[in-house]
């Protein structure tokens, strides 16, 4: 199993969970996409993305990212220790932390 870092966890302007990658990934994760889980690639920010938050909260999404992305490219996420947290309330943050 190939294991990537994650350097920001960011809520972005369209209200979707961005997972940016330390090490910018690899052109294959756009495949992502075959899950049909509602996890995608994004090329430019070099991450995996949530379609908009609606339902979910941001520690459900990002508990379902990683668990796809391992599940369909098996690829385990860990979050780098100098992670940033972009747009993310601390209980979240929090309850981030707290399920890895």
């Amino acid at each position: 199993m190939k294991k990537e870092s994650i350097k920001e966890i960011i809520v972005n302007d369209n209200n979707e969970l961005l997972l940016k990658l330390l090490d910018n990934g690899s052109p294959m994760y756009q495949y992502i996409y075959r899950e049909s889980a509602g996890v995608y690639w994004d090329e430019n920010q070099k991450g995996f993305k949530s379609t908009p938050i609606k339902e979910w909260t941001v520690s459900e999404w990002f508990l379902h990212i990683r668990n796809v992305v391992k599940s369909g490219l098996d690829i385990e996420l860990s979050i780098d220790k100098n992670v940033d947290w972009i747009n993310i309330s601390d209980s979240e943050i929090s309850k981030i932390k707290n399920a890895l």
